[in-house]
């Protein structure tokens, strides 16, 4: 009985109450320590109390693959910077969203030369802000927000610090 008792509690998830549901979050992973090499960049549309989707390309060879997925513990990511709200989603609507993972992977993203993890979500930031669910009037000043941010957490986040940073972007409104 003793070990059903742990095993359980080991097993057990641990929701995050800091995330909203409906709420969409800019997530920023390290790379490494040195903060040079920058930010691995994703989305994720938190769905429910629970769980969300985290929209995600990462790199395959010299091409780029789609890595999106449910995601039920997005605040134990592996090398999670932090996540920033950056806009809504009634979940209800969440259809709406499909649009992301269809993303043309081959050639960079609208207004950008290079396809990397961050032209990608800033491409997706922006027909986010066209279909009104990121209020910002000025994704290039989003960006260098969102760099800020991150840099300022890189730290505790090499050193594995938890928990991961939950807040609100400052240029976006609610």
């Amino acid at each position: 009985m003793a070990f059903f008792f742990f095993f359980t509690m080991a097993t057990k998830q641990i929701i995050d109450t800091r995330l909203q549901v409906g709420s969409i979050y800019l997530l920023l992973f390290i790379r490494n320590s040195d903060i040079s090499r920058g930010f691995h960049w994703a989305l994720y549309h938190h769905r429910t109390l629970q769980s969300g989707y985290k929209f995600n390309v990462k790199q395959m060879g010299e091409g780029w693959i789609c890595d999106s997925a449910a995601n039920s513990n997005i605040m134990s990511s592996f090398l999670l910077d932090g996540a920033l709200r950056i806009g809504f989603c009634d979940p209800a609507d969440s259809d709406r969203l499909k649009w992301i993972d269809a993303v043309d992977l081959t050639r960079p993203p609208h207004p950008y030369d290079v396809f990397t993890c961050r032209t990608w979500t800033m491409h997706c930031i922006r027909g986010l802000i066209m279909q009104g669910f990121v209020k910002c009037n000025n994704p290039d000043a989003l960006e260098q927000e969102v760099k800020e941010w991150a840099s300022a957490y890189h730290e505790s986040a090499y050193n594995g610090e938890m928990p991961r940073p939950v807040e609100d972007c400052q240029l976006c409104a609610p």
